[in-house]
């Protein structure tokens, strides 16, 4: 036999001797990848976890419920204030003069209360004089009208001479005139008492409008609400602004939160209070602890945007492939080191695992 294929006989019995080998290298593979698989699943399921995380924070709008002309602005974009701090001034000029025009006007009325009171004090006075006046002239009346009646047939058969009949008439009519003037006198006292009314509803009114404009006064003046930074500053002193116009924005910094979008498929894994590490991209070695807040309960889709605007919109992942949504979980951050923290920061989030979750 020729030995170069004798040779090649060798070689070929060689290699396949190496056969199950292959196979079982193979099949220890593909069970290490399922096992890899199986355990990443459960870790998942168990710690759930998001790379599109972010910082997030309260924001407040800064502006004055009045308007009127910017005369100072002592703050500066990305300036940190705190709360109490003075943010900017109105021109005040005009809100004074409505103050002391209120005031003038209060003046004024608390003086016709004082009148009005002192004049039922003494129509009150006089009314309860008038009530007994009015008492006798009644009786008066009575008896006058009864002597009239007694007298008017006498005077017809001259019983009696007409003089008579006629001065029974005359003192007839002055009883009815004194009882019209005592009840004129008793209801001078009900029309003090209205006048009197009138006049504290009309101080009450112009105290009210005092107080108002005293408000506006203070409005002038814009103290911050919170602790935080200032953002969006687009304004220069000597802009006339209108009432609620938002000059700024303010990123409080009194707490921080990280905002994550978890699949749906584990959320039943995320409890209030659940430890969570996060890692923001501004420094991803120093982890920031904090714990869940609360729990997305709804979301809007990319195609359904435009139905309602109240909702958050996290568009899936795929959409040309059927995928869990996501929903948000709010995290409260603990205190942390504040070059770490800006709003709408990217930030990894692990959800009762990591560095920062023994």
């Amino acid at each position: 036999m020729d030995p170069g294929i004798r040779t090649l006989t060798v070689q070929r019995i060689s290699v396949t001797g190496k056969k199950p080998i292959g196979i079982v290298i193979a099949v220890v593979c593909v069970g290490v990848a399922v096992l890899f698989g199986v355990h990443v699943s459960h870790e998942d399921s168990t710690h759930p976890s998001s790379d599109s995380g972010s910082i997030d924070a309260e924001m407040v709008h800064v502006a004055s419920t009045v308007g009127g002309r910017l005369k100072e602005l002592d703050v500066s974009v990305n300036q940190h204030v705190h709360k109490g701090d003075v943010l900017y001034r109105l021109d005040s000029e005009p809100y004074e003069l409505t103050v002391r025009q209120a005031q003038a006007n209060l003046d004024l009325a608390s003086a016709e209360v004082e009148n009005q009171t002192r004049l039922l004090s003494i129509k009150t006075s006089n009314a309860a004089t008038a009530d007994d006046q009015v008492v006798r002239a009644q009786t008066n009346r009575d008896l006058a009208a009864r002597t009239v009646q007694r007298l008017q047939p006498l005077a017809g058969k001259s019983y009696i001479p007409w003089q008579q009949y006629d001065q029974a008439r005359v003192a007839l009519h002055d009883a009815e005139v004194s009882l019209a003037q005592s009840r004129n006198q008793s209801a001078a006292a009900t029309t003090a008492i209205g006048d009197l009314k009138s006049s504290i509803a009309a101080r009450d009114a112009s105290q009210a409008a005092l107080d108002h404009a005293r408000y506006e006064l203070r409005q002038t003046t814009v103290i911050a609400p919170v602790d935080g930074y200032v953002t969006s500053l687009r304004v220069k002193p000597g802009e006339v602004l209108a009432p609620s116009q938002v000059l700024f924005t303010l990123i409080a910094d009194d707490e921080w939160y990280a905002t994550a979008n978890i699949r749906e498929i584990n959320l039943g894994a995320v409890q209030i209070g659940d430890c969570v590490t996060v890692h923001s991209m501004i420094d991803r070695c120093t982890p920031l602890r904090g714990h869940v807040e609360s729990i997305g309960w709804g979301v809007l889709s990319a195609d359904s945007a435009g139905i309602a605007r109240s909702l958050p919109i996290v568009p899936r992942q795929m959409d040309w492939v059927h995928v869990a949504q996501r929903f948000p979980v709010r995290i409260r951050l603990e205190k942390a080191n504040p070059l770490l923290l800006r709003l709408g920061a990217t930030a990894t989030v692990e959800i009762r695992h990591g560095a920062a979750c023994p």
